[in-house]
């Protein structure tokens, strides 16, 4: 596994589990955004009072806004890709890879302690770069860009797996999209839809779309520029979608943009992100918490961002130097957060090993 895990953190800080899942996923912007000195999402603005420190791991100081302190919980050691809880925050979903260098799922307790059990792993998983969680239970989502299907070679497939047996199958509708980052919403029919980052399978164009999660015809909501390599998304009760992308951006850090009845605008930017980005909402659509890191300590950093004002906070800071961010979810039901990062040391000061972890956050 030396091989992989050296692989899985390149000197250009490349988030990719393997060589040959980047390659099987086209290698779809598997770089963290370049890194400028002195340009960091951890800098507290707009009033927000300093930054919270997470509560024993490190780093920060203050106050975030009266905000309660985040606490962060190392998990499980993995070479990780994406990780969300289930929608009562009891497991932790995750994609990357085993011992053995299969693609798949993995589950592991949310009160740590345990040794990841493998839900689904291998073909005709080949990338799964993203997962998401059912509202209501039952399922995970996996969108796995490296996929192929009897028409489309290579181009992608969206996956729903049944729990807690981990019966795996495809999503009619989702497959030559390239699919990358992955929410599950419910809509006020009651069905749960998947949003999610990709590629129009007709033109190519980066965008986001919409599907039934029991298959159907994707919806575009939003397609083209400014939009060039999009990968984590999160959306609002109000169905606003934020979407992450780590190219967007003329200095090569990464951009995130708001989608409101697609008309897409920049919300951040100038984040230094990894792939699949990380990025969740609070419960309560108040604010936005980002995976990212310090360019300047070299340090993985959670970012807090008020959305009706844009001011961001630093809650959680990792060790100097660490830091390989991931992808971020919410559970459905609590402000319990699930977050993977390639450096195991990243958020915790000893006996780390080195293939990375699964985190859960939480107040």
């Amino acid at each position: 596994m030396t091989e992989a895990r050296g692989d899985f953190r390149r000197s250009a800080g490349v988030l990719c589990a393997v060589a040959s899942l980047a390659a099987a996923a086209g290698n779809p912007g598997c770089s963290r955004a370049k890194e400028a000195p002195g340009q960091t999402v951890a800098s507290s603005t707009g009033g927000t009072g300093g930054a919270a420190a997470a509560s024993g791991t490190g780093g920060g100081g203050g106050g975030a806004g009266g905000e309660a302190p985040y606490a962060i919980t190392p998990l499980a050691p993995a070479i990780a890709l994406d990780a969300t809880p289930d929608a009562a925050a009891a497991y932790v979903y995750f994609t990357g890879v085993d011992a053995g260098g299969r693609a798949g799922v993995f589950r592991v307790s949310a009160r740590g302690g345990g040794s990841p059990a493998a839900i689904a792993a291998g073909p005709p998983l080949v990338a799964p770069l993203g997962i998401a969680a059912s509202p209501g239970g039952g399922r995970v989502f996996v969108a796995d860009p490296g996929a192929s299907s009897p028409a489309l070679d290579d181009a992608g497939a969206l996956f729903a797996i049944e729990l807690p047996g981990g019966v795996l199958a495809p999503i009619e509708g989702g497959e030559g999209l390239h699919a990358r980052g992955l929410e599950v919403v419910r809509g006020a029919d009651g069905e749960e839809r998947l949003v999610f980052s990709g590629r129009d399978r007709e033109d190519g164009q980066p965008g986001v779309f919409s599907l039934p999660a029991r298959g159907g015809e994707a919806t575009a909501l939003a397609k083209g520029s400014p939009l060039v390599d999009p990968s984590g998304v999160a959306v609002a009760g109000g169905g606003d979608v934020f979407v992450c992308d780590t190219l967007a951006s003329p200095d090569g850090t990464a951009t995130i943009f708001r989608i409101e009845d697609g008309f897409v605008s920049p919300f951040a930017t100038g984040l230094h992100a990894g792939y699949p980005c990380g990025l969740a909402l609070t419960r309560d659509d108040a604010a936005l918490l980002v995976l990212t890191r310090d360019a300047a300590r070299g340090a993985a950093e959670v970012a807090r961002i008020e959305v009706a004002s844009g001011a961001r906070a630093t809650v959680a800071t990792g060790a100097a130097g660490h830091g390989e961010p991931g992808g971020m979810h919410r559970a459905k039901a609590a402000d319990v957060f699930a977050f993977v990062d390639a450096s195991a040391d990243a958020f915790v000061d000893e006996g780390a090993q080195d293939e990375g972890s699964v985190f859960l956050l939480s107040q």
